[in-house]
């Protein structure tokens, strides 16, 4: 798989054993964390994200070394961390000194450096079918931040001024190929425009639509009977969009269920839920509310429905 070469940090290559990069909310780190889980591999002891002390360098065998990265605290906006990953994102993984970065190229190292069930299948047909549903996901990673911020995160995820000359500032010593800097300063001078947000809504709609038909042949999984790569990627966009009141279970029963046999997984509950429940249910009690007043994103994907 695809390792960053000489990154520019000097942390990654000081590091031993499994340390993850990641934020406990954000649904890229979140499958990286499944699929950590699904291999055998738990959660060990946390540590500052730029802390290269002799006792935080190296992991535990069997368990990989929790680097939080504050999306809150704009821990990624920080020059120590856009060295590590230029596009100012999470998740990055480290294994042995050596660097991955994109959650597609991470779990398929982790496919391959550890044991366990596959998350790719070996089959060649079954495989090309499978990165053909990552990639729908991955394509639909920007309709699931816009969705998220505008009905989730609310002013929240707004930058100051300040903020986003530095955000500006950092992005062009990477490729910004998140293109971060465009959809903060849109959103957060409130001129992206509500339509834009819509669109967004309806592409996850039809993709749901999509998925909950194929589901209606009986297969446990995404994809067959096992699961794999494609259940992680989908699984996260559905426990964001409930998280902001995507009415799921009302819209795409047979999706919902397949959900909610993933989430029963011990990985899903270990390494997904694990300190993200608060938050978890802190935003679902937020989009209840929401709901009984009447707005919010429950109303929208009924109107986007009707």
């Amino acid at each position: 798989m695809p390792r960053i070469e000489n990154p520019p940090s000097p942390i990654p290559g000081a590091l031993q054993g499994l340390h993850l990069f990641h934020f406990d909310g954000a649904p890229c780190a979140q499958r990286v964390r499944f699929a950590l889980g699904e291999k055998g591999l738990a959660r060990g002891r946390e540590e500052r994200f730029d802390a290269v002390t002799p006792s935080a360098v190296a992991a535990e065998d069997g368990r990989w070394v929790s680097r939080v990265v504050s999306l809150v605290k704009k821990d990624h906006m920080t020059e120590t961390y856009a060295a590590i990953h230029p596009n100012m994102v999470v998740p990055a993984l480290v294994h042995d000194g050596e660097l991955y970065l994109e959650s597609m190229d991470i779990i398929q190292y982790l496919d391959e450096a550890f044991g366990g069930s596959p998350l790719i299948p070996r089959d060649e047909g079954r495989r090309e079918a499978t990165m053909s549903r990552v990639e729908q996901a991955k394509v639909l990673h920007r309709s699931i931040r816009f969705v998220s911020f505008y009905w989730g995160l609310g002013r929240l995820a707004m930058l100051s001024s300040k903020e986003r000359r530095q955000l500006a500032t950092l992005a062009q010593q990477g490729d910004d190929g998140e293109r971060l800097v465009e959809f903060y300063d849109g959103y957060s001078t409130r001129t992206i425009p509500e339509s834009v947000y819509r669109d967004h809504l309806r592409k996850l709609h039809v993709a749901f639509e999509e998925l909950d038909q194929e589901l209606e042949d009986g297969r446990r999984y995404l994809m067959s009977d096992e699961v794999s790569i494609a259940d992680a990627f989908w699984s996260m966009k559905v426990l964001r969009l409930l998280e902001c009141g995507y009415p799921v279970e009302r819209h795409h029963p047979t999706l919902y269920a397949w959900y909610q046999r993933v989430y029963e997984r011990p990985s899903f509950q270990n390494e997904v839920m694990g300190k993200n429940r608060f938050t978890h249910r802190a935003f679902r009690a937020k989009a209840r509310i929401e709901t009984f007043l009447g707005r919010g994103l429950r109303r929208a994907v009924d109107k986007l429905a009707a």
